[in-house]
């Protein structure tokens, strides 16, 4: 037997002392489809960014993607470190027995998505890749000011973060972060380090009051 399809396979026979012969062409076919495979793997993107086209093969149990296969193959988030939303269209016919998606992002960051394709009782599961944020657009109160005592430092510390326009922290944002009093019933004045450069896109603030 041969395990790998193929057109235009000859054999060769030799004997000791004998010319030897080549057969006449032939084929060898794929099987019937037991398994899906990622044979374009999804890989580390920006949240929001299309990814490189992922692909989805059909398979037989030797490894040969079987051409005739034009069924439906849908992809999810399997595992889903960032509680993130698959968008673009996730359901494509195969061709020749390969499914082709062009169009997937994904909006949250996170280390370790992993996608799962299924395609009637078939299921495949990628390997892992990550999400990571794109570039800081808005700042965000991670950590709110709470009620104090007046005079005394705020605890804890107030957050700033830099998120990306899908609300990651951009972890790549290191501007200066200045805080103000934005409404002030009582006229008072804010104390303490109030423009601190953000590390790992937050900037903390330590010693306001």
């Amino acid at each position: 037997n041969i395990n790998k399809s193929g057109t235009g396979y000859t054999l060769f026979a030799r004997a000791s002392g004998l010319t030897g012969a080549i057969s006449s062409p032939f084929d060898v076919a794929p099987g019937a489809v037991t398994q899906l495979v990622f044979t374009a793997q999804p890989i580390t993107t920006t949240a929001g960014v299309t990814m490189p086209p992922v692909q989805v093969a059909a398979q037989d149990s030797l490894g040969n993607t079987v051409p005739g296969f034009a069924d439906a193959v849908t992809l999810t988030i399997g595992t889903n470190p960032g509680g993130g939303t698959l968008g673009g269209t996730t359901t494509v016919d195969a061709v020749a027995g390969v499914a082709t998606f062009a169009t997937l992002s994904i909006d949250k960051s996170g280390v370790g998505y992993r996608l799962a394709a299924t395609s009637g009782g078939l299921t495949r599961t990628s390997g892992a890749f990550s999400i990571t944020a794109g570039a800081a657009t808005q700042l965000s109160f991670t950590v709110q000011p709470a009620t104090t005592t007046a005079g005394t430092t705020f605890s804890p510390a107030v957050r700033v973060a830099g998120l990306d326009a899908f609300g990651n922290t951009a972890t790549n944002f290191t501007g200066t972060v200045v805080i103000a009093l934005g409404n002030n019933p009582s006229g008072a004045t804010l104390a303490g380090t109030k423009a601190v450069a953000a590390v790992g896109g937050v900037a903390v603030f330590s010693t306001l009051s």
